[in-house]
């Protein structure tokens, strides 16, 4: 019985074309946010601290809405008003958002990590 129900439930799944969209740079497009909401920009912040550890973001509200690349840059440690380790030799790290067969995919630029996005939506730029 177990097993006539699972195939069954195999069976409408293939049916239905239910698919995984596996990320594909050579096929994926720029993309832009459409209706960047509080949680979407809660989603892109937990993605960056974990890439990020201690970076604690402190994201705008208008990330993603004119451009696909979004950069992020360490505050420097302040002492006494000014930076405890002098000038700031650490490039920039660059975040992309891509848009691939209605899914979003957020792209580390110095590591290639992949994430994808369940709550932001995009749209191609």
């Amino acid at each position: 019985m177990k097993l006539t129900a699972l195939s069954v439930a195999i069976l409408v799944m293939s049916l239905m074309g239910c698919k995984t969209t596996e990320w594909n740079k050579d096929v994926a497009v720029p993309a832009v946010a459409v209706n960047f909401n509080s949680e979407a920009k809660a989603e892109v912040a937990d993605i960056i601290n974990q890439a990020m550890p201690g970076a604690n973001v402190k994201l705008a509200n208008d990330i993603f809405s004119k451009d696909h690349r979004l950069f992020i840059q360490r505050e420097p440690t302040m002492v006494d008003g000014n930076p405890a380790q002098g000038r700031i030799t650490e490039m920039p790290r660059k975040f992309e958002l891509y848009h691939l067969e209605d899914t979003c995919f957020l792209v580390d630029d110095k590591t290639q990590d992949t994430y994808l996005l369940g709550v932001l939506q995009c749209q191609p730029k």
